[in-house]
């Protein structure tokens, strides 16, 4: 399939996991690439791994929004976004720190929002797409995960606004909650200690087996491609059933 052939399409957190699987599954069917990540080592790794000699690299913080508006200062075409970067670390809510409850809320979810407010325009033009990487975090509970909870809660909920205000004018935005994905952001938790370990079952799916990355990439190609032109404003479970 070349569903993206000559489409623009813009991959943040791009340097791992979700989003080099889903960078190199835009790249197989036809992409030109935009490639972000604030890791240049990884970012250069996923580049050097894309067909597409047409596709591009850029190292950016999406969480600071000087360099976000710098970015799309230059930018003239774009025709979907998928928001994938995110950080998660795993505390008992009545020990997260400001500090880090700050940063997780300022990358997962400020930063999606600052890429979408200045993607807005070039999508609206294109008729494009969004595609944003959200948890069953955000539908279901999960222990320890406070300040990430409550990011991807308020990304499916800011997602579902854009789709309802734009969806008139042509504009998909739609949400993907994954779990039990392989990914090095969810592979090596560091675990508070003494946790209860039957809370554990809770972040596990129904056959008990993690999947890869390139589980999420293929809902995501779809979702920003035009087989989903029907399909707006929703948040999408690929958990392996988890919360069923």
């Amino acid at each position: 399939m070349k569903r993206f052939k000559d489409k623009v399409v813009l991959v943040t957190g791009a340097g791992s996991g979700i989003g080099r699987s889903t960078a190199l599954r835009m790249d197989s069917e036809g992409a030109i690439l935009i490639i972000i990540d604030i890791n240049e080592d990884e970012l250069i790794k996923t580049k050097s791994m894309l067909k597409n000699k047409e596709s591009t690299a850029k190292v950016l913080d999406i969480s600071t929004i000087a360099d976000v508006k710098k970015f799309f200062k230059d930018l003239n075409k774009l025709d979907a976004l998928i928001n994938v970067a995110g950080i998660l670390r795993f505390d008992n809510s009545h020990e997260v720190q400001i500090d880090d409850w700050e940063k997780i809320l300022n990358v997962n979810l400020t930063g999606t929002f600052f890429m979408c407010s200045y993607a807005l325009p070039l999508l609206l033009k294109s008729k494009g797409a969004i595609v944003n990487v959200s948890s069953s975090a955000a539908l279901g509970s999960h222990a320890w995960t406070a300040a990430y909870s409550a990011s991807k809660g308020g990304i499916s909920a800011f997602s579902k606004t854009l789709a309802v205000e734009y969806g008139m004018e042509g504009l998909n935005v739609n949400c993907v909650c994954p779990a039990s994905i392989e990914t090095p952001m969810s592979t090596n938790p560091n675990m508070p200690k003494d946790i209860d370990t039957r809370l554990l079952k809770k972040i596990m799916p129904i056959d008990g087996v993690n999947r890869s990355p390139d589980e999420i990439a293929s809902t995501i190609a779809f979702l920003a491609s035009e087989d989903a032109i029907h399909i707006n404003g929703i948040d999408l479970r690929v958990d392996g059933g988890l919360l069923t």
